[in-house]
């Protein structure tokens, strides 16, 4: 390999740095934006809850209008998280002349590895918040307390796990137009960092 095609090639650290720089990301502005975030949450999280009590009692046509109120809360929530950590955000805003989808090919071009990396991150903590709270702790719970276990289980799932997971992928997309601008915009031949 020759010297110009080593510093030309992204480093795996790079990839690893930027996979890392989303969950981070992610982390700070769902604490910062806990209120949004958690508010909007906790629609899904009542239905959730009071279904997996009391669903069994519910008609047909109320399990559907409570899902269907369910998911389009979901829906409000992921418009409110791209308009806040999206098109608010001014480093995203600043690259809007060299085009959206021009960004985004420019990072999924020179830097996909780091998307590999950060869906590995994602599956693995979706493996551990699920096995261990569905498949470990229910070991422990007496059979009289499942029912409420589930439901509360069902809830806090809503207002975490869900939520952190549709604040990561907006922050993903996030970061795909902010360094795939910056990719666009520096000089060509320019080493990685």
């Amino acid at each position: 390999m020759t010297e110009n095609t080593t510093t030309c090639t992204p480093s795996a650290r790079t990839h690893l740095r930027l996979a890392l720089e989303v969950p981070r990301w992610a982390l700070a502005f769902y604490l910062r934006h806990i209120v949004l975030v958690a508010g909007v949450s906790l629609v899904p999280a009542a239905e959730r809850f009071a279904a997996a009590l009391w669903g069994d009692t519910w008609s047909t046509a109320a399990h559907i209008a409570l899902e269907v109120l369910a998911e389009g809360t979901r829906v409000v929530l992921v418009v409110l998280l791209v308009r806040v950590a999206i098109l608010g955000d001014e480093r995203v805003r600043g690259g809007r002349h060299l085009g959206d989808g021009r960004r985004v090919r420019a990072f999924l071009d020179r830097r996909w590895p780091s998307l590999l990396l950060q869906g590995a991150f994602l599956l693995a903590l979706a493996a551990v918040l699920d096995i261990v709270p569905e498949r470990v702790v229910p070991l422990w719970i007496p059979a009289s307390a499942e029912d409420l276990y589930w439901a509360l289980l069902l809830a806090v799932k809503n207002v975490t796990v869900i939520a952190f997971t549709f604040v990561w992928m907006v922050a993903a997309v996030r970061q795909m137009l902010v360094e795939g601008g910056r990719l666009l915009e520096e000089p060509t031949g320019s080493t990685e960092v």
